[in-house]
């Protein structure tokens, strides 16, 4: 009967315990936790590069109706978005999408020329094939802009348990567009195509990013007047090839998963 009893309240005591036990897992989790890296994540949002187009690092041929032109050229910034997904830890793929702005002002290398060229013109013909707006004027060019490509990343930081990253990465991509041209000219509005590289930083925290560096690109487009005014079309063409280096740019946004 007392071996009975005794029984009787050790099951009690310990089921009275049990029911306070609390099993402390939270070194396993720390443990665990100092292994793991965090995981980088896709991310889009919104991008902004800060960038001039210098005339010394440009080449054009403008002309019509076989008479030079001279240019110059004024921008504005590129705003935009900009996106990357992972691969792995060290390989992205990027995709830029952007609006530029392009102020182009003309004038005729000899203006004496083209002033007797068009009186002859007038002479053999009832409408002359361009006019004085062709001469002298300004092309007001909006352009839409697509950059895609890879990055190469190095990591400096994958803190798990802070839930945070930052990269150095170098990239590289196929640059391409359209352009349009808003003011009255007898130019088509062409396609334009190009590459850029660089290098940047990006960092991330829980679920926002940031990336910054310095883009270089190489545009191109050529066009010709929708009706050619002599025999040969490039007697009326309007080629445009530019380099832009170290122009900065920063992109902030959210991850995405």
């Amino acid at each position: 009967m007392n071996k009975f009893f005794v029984t009787f309240i050790m099951f009690m005591t310990g089921a009275a315990l049990a029911d306070r036990l609390v099993v402390d897992t939270t070194m396993a989790a720390a443990e665990k936790s100092e292994h793991m890296k965090y995981e980088d994540r896709g991310s889009f949002g919104p991008y902004v590069e800060f960038g001039n187009i210098k005339m010394k690092n440009v080449t054009y041929d403008y002309k019509i109706h076989g008479l030079d032109y001279d240019i110059s050229i004024d921008n504005s910034y590129i705003y935009g978005a900009s996106g990357s997904l992972p691969l792995t830890e060290w390989f992205d793929i990027y995709l830029m999408a952007g609006y530029q702005y392009l102020g182009i002002s003309h004038h005729p290398r000899n203006r004496d020329e083209v002033t007797a060229d068009i009186e002859a013109l007038k002479e053999d013909l009832i409408e002359a094939p361009y006019g004085s707006s062709d001469v002298d004027g300004r092309h007001q060019i909006h352009t839409a802009l697509f950059q895609l490509g890879f990055d190469f990343a190095l990591p400096l930081v994958m803190s798990y348990n802070h839930q945070f990253m930052l990269k150095l990465y170098a990239f590289g991509g196929a640059l391409f567009g359209k352009t349009f041209f808003a003011d009255d000219t007898q130019f088509l509005s062409p396609v334009l195509y190009g590459y850029a590289y660089g290098a940047g930083i990006r960092t991330a925290l829980h679920g926002f990013f940031l990336s910054a560096g310095f883009r270089n690109s190489h545009e191109y487009f050529h066009t010709y007047f929708e009706r050619k005014t002599g025999d040969n079309k490039d007697d009326d063409e309007f080629m445009l090839d530019f380099d832009t280096y170290f122009v900065p740019y920063v992109s902030l946004g959210i991850t995405l998963f």
